[in-house]
């Protein structure tokens, strides 16, 4: 597995893991989606996001030869440039969709919400876009 397909696991992994638990809370009933508590988990959750990233890349890095690390080749680009593409396409449709919950009478915390939630499968479909890629070969 290439250093690039490790990093999209990774980023697969900690960002469905982070904001999964943050998301869970809410559709659980843990929390209400706003006041304190709710920043409260969504900071312990963006901290946490980046320390697993970082330890995990970190990981990544050692197990990597330094041919993997190496400037991406045209089909790593092609990959990462197609999976971005998918991904922004999915962010789009995912913003036109704020319009249902906005017309149902959601309140402006539960908004902040959507919008997050957009970026974070946003995030998820580049990465999971890449795996696929990676995987089939270009």
């Amino acid at each position: 597995m290439s250093f690039r397909e490790k990093s999209a696991w990774i980023t697969v992994i900690s960002v469905f893991g982070c904001f999964g638990a943050y998301f869970g809370a809410i559709a659980l009933g843990y929390i209400n989606g706003r006041g304190a508590d709710s920043l409260r988990l969504l900071t312990i959750c963006a901290v946490a996001l980046v320390l697993v990233q970082g330890a995990l890349h970190l990981v990544a890095v050692r197990t990597s030869g330094s041919a993997d690390r190496a400037h991406r080749d045209e089909r790593e680009e092609k990959i990462i440039a197609r999976s971005h593409t998918v991904g922004f396409y999915t962010l789009m449709v995912l913003v036109l969709l704020l319009g249902v919950p906005g017309h149902l009478g959601h309140s402006t915390p539960a908004m902040l919400n959507f919008v997050l939630l957009d970026v974070v499968l946003a995030t998820l479909v580049v990465a999971l876009t890449q795996i696929v890629l990676f995987r089939r070969g270009g």
